[in-house]
């Protein structure tokens, strides 16, 4: 009974973690602009979401038929007919599979209750609501052949689902009353004067996350035009093109950060503030530009500078984690410090000599 659930639970932990890998950043730096810290606990939540998310899909409406040679399934529009089936089951109904998918369409839906309580901060009728309304796109994707692209239903629009999912985000949601009244109201967070090495190191990969996502988009964009539109094989494609979109949009957007604002675009991200310990200004940001992710984009982007990366990635990682506020390597070359912004009108935090 429960092996036909089998591929589906290794699918939501494989194709959830890589979702909650590829939403880390973003979450991390909210956490930090909204918190001023990432907890563990806040890593295991987005990995938990993200699970649950992917899981809603998989148990659902996995597997999917491997032809257009199916049985289409029919529909169930009777309130409670899944009673009916699990009393005819007999003595043993409770053993019975009517009574194991009643449960199942229950439990499944239980953790949504517990996320709406404890993550949106809603109640019995928010978690209800959202749980019906996702049953419901769940129930009009199955019945229409997830929108069209099979030919019918491949499995039973059934109401029961419906009554089922919804219960479950509602029992969901009571269950976790105690919880939240156990944890007492949340206490506001002390706020974060120090920069901690966690808040630096998510801003330098969020740097380097956008320098990927630019360079990485744009050569990507650039390879489909040539091989579909203009035809010009993969082997022909010139170097020089790929380098240049690989680099220079990337630099250009993180020199106008860094020269005009003082910061990368990762440092404004987490909120953090470089302040220059002397009075050459310009040339200090150049410095850090130079040697921080200036430098990391144009060793990444040029194919004969690619043994250079790793080195010069392992340096920035231990002169962020050993220098004093972990102010890293580029800061430290350009005579910057570096602290929390503050909201305006607080008193700023003092920057040691």
């Amino acid at each position: 009974m429960f092996s036909q659930f089998g591929p589906s639970t290794w699918i939501a932990l494989l194709l959830g973690s890589l979702l909650a890998i590829a939403g880390f950043v973003p979450f991390a730096v909210l956490r930090y602009r909204k918190a001023g810290r990432l907890r563990f606990v806040d890593v295991v939540t987005l990995l938990a979401v993200a699970v649950y998310g992917v899981a809603l899909w998989t148990y659902t409406l996995v597997p999917l038929p491997e032809s257009d040679d199916f049985g289409c399934a029919g529909t169930n529009l009777r309130p409670f007919a899944f009673v009916h089936d699990i009393l005819a089951a007999g003595r043993n109904f409770w053993r019975s599979l009517p009574a194991f998918q009643a449960l199942f369409n229950v439990v499944l839906f239980i953790p949504l209750g517990y996320f709406v309580r404890t993550l949106l901060r809603r109640g019995v009728v928010v978690a209800g609501f959202i749980g019906f309304a996702i049953s419901l796109a769940i129930e009009l994707t199955q019945r229409t052949g997830i929108w069209g692209y099979f030919p019918c239903a491949y499995r039973v629009f059934d109401v029961d689902d419906l009554i089922l999912n919804t219960s479950g985000a509602v029992i969901g949601s009571v269950l976790t009353i105690p919880i939240v009244r156990l944890l007492g109201p949340a206490r506001p967070l002390t706020a974060v004067t120090e920069v901690t090495l966690g808040r630096r190191l998510i801003g330098m990969l969020t740097d380097a996350a956008l320098a990927t996502v630019v360079g990485g988009g744009l050569t990507v964009g650039w390879r489909a035009v040539a091989l579909y539109v203009l035809g010009i094989p993969f082997a022909e494609l010139p170097l020089i093109v790929e380098t240049l979109l690989a680099t220079v949009p990337a630099l250009a957007l993180e020199s106008w950060w860094v020269m005009r604002r003082g910061r990368t675009f990762g440092e404004a991200a987490v909120q953090l503030e470089p302040v220059p310990t002397h009075d050459r200004v310009v040339w200090a940001r150049a410095v850090k530009l130079t040697s921080g992710i200036g430098g990391y984009i144009v060793l990444s982007g040029v194919e004969s500078l690619g043994r250079a990366v790793a080195p010069f990635v392992l340096l920035t990682l231990v002169a962020a984690w050993r220098s004093r506020h972990h102010r890293g390597l580029s800061h430290a070359l350009a005579g910057m410090d570096l602290r929390v912004e503050q909201a305006p009108g607080s008193p700023r935090a003092p920057v040691a000599p």
